[in-house]
């Protein structure tokens, strides 16, 4: 069995287990943006509402050649446990090796929502709508289900809908993305959002490899960098929530060029206290700990503070909260905001 078919087979039962612990949701109510905003009004308001974030990532080897592949979904979930809102992005990367263990890492790192009209799919799809038209009427047709009705969508042996309205809007293969709102919904906390707010994702990938050619004594990581930032904005353009999230996937090379993926790939978060930073922290706090004080110093900004938040460790109530780097989490931020305003 190869390592993308043991994958594929985790994430099935890793969806059945996700689907026991969904939380419900929808429509996020406005908030007016202010993280400060107390009284029995906005109690009200919020009661209920979660964000989620959902990161799957899979890896795949053959010869030389070897994949990450990764999806993400943020959902926005309301008082009565119904989807509100939805947004999903993807990403593939390739690299490869030659015979002396030399790689090539790939030159462009955008996601499919990044790339727009970059991504051909439009000129050979049947509907001649590109990847996030398609991918933004799967998510329109789950607004309004539960979380388990969303994680038991059907589909065909082929990963795509089952349900003839939904091949009306989106023909491309969705298995995975239901399975990401499976997870993010599972993960789904009440962080601020609230009725009237729309949920968007940014993504951010890097290269994150230091050498590039393997050796006899020494086998390459070819390491990709992935940032992930999900929140919720109300009307005004604020933060009412933020979730961000890290993930460190790598595929190892032998000197010969062979690629050998890992057999499963978890985020920061999903790592928890296993990720092993406390120790080491200022604070005494693990990366989840510190990437929880960030976004929650995001709430009530708006792009243009949010980006003008410096990232040096100068700002004394962030340091208080935060002491990781935050280069990429504000990209993820800002990526975020422009998928949001489109």
């Amino acid at each position: 069995m190869t390592h993308r078919q043991q994958a594929l087979l985790s994430w099935a039962a890793a969806a059945a287990v996700l689907l026991a612990g969904c939380r419900g949701g929808s429509r996020p109510g406005s908030m007016s943006g202010s993280s400060g905003s107390t009284g029995s009004a906005v109690t009200t308001q919020t009661s209920g509402w979660q964000t989620g974030l959902g990161v799957l990532t899979e890896t795949s080897d053959e010869g030389r050649t070897g994949t990450i592949h990764t999806i993400a979904a943020a959902v926005l979930l309301d008082g009565e446990g119904k989807v509100a809102d939805v947004m999903l992005d993807e990403l593939e990367v390739e690299l490869s090796a030659d015979g002396k263990g030399a790689v090539t890492m790939p030159t462009d790192y955008r996601t499919k929502r990044q790339k727009g009209d970059d991504y051909p799919l439009a000129a050979a799809s049947s509907l001649k709508k590109g990847w996030a038209e398609q991918a933004d009427a799967f998510a329109d047709y789950l607004t309004g289900l539960t979380p388990q009705q969303a994680a038991r969508l059907e589909t065909d042996k082929d990963g795509r809908a089952a349900d003839p309205d939904l091949l009306s809007g989106c023909t491309i293969r969705v298995d995975k993305y239901r399975d990401a709102v499976a997870k993010a919904c599972a993960s789904a906390a009440p962080l601020g959002g609230a009725k009237g707010d729309r949920v968007s994702l940014g993504v951010v990938a890097e290269n994150a490899s230091s050498d590039v050619t393997a050796t006899d004594d020494k086998d390459l990581n070819a390491e990709v960098e992935l940032t992930f930032a999900a929140l919720t904005l109300d009307a005004d353009g604020r933060i009412t929530s933020a979730i961000g999230d890290m993930a460190e996937p790598a595929l190892t090379v032998a000197a010969d060029g062979g690629i050998t993926a890992p057999e499963a790939v978890r985020t920061k978060l999903e790592l928890g206290d296993g990720y092993g930073m406390r120790g080491a922290s200022a604070l005494g706090k693990e990366w989840y700990e510190h990437s929880a004080g960030y976004c929650s110093y995001l709430k009530g900004k708006t792009e243009a503070e949010a980006a003008s938040i410096p990232a040096d460790g100068s700002d004394p109530d962030l340091a208080a909260l935060c002491t990781i780097s935050i280069d990429a989490l504000q990209k993820a931020v800002g990526d975020a905001f422009e998928n949001g305003s489109l």
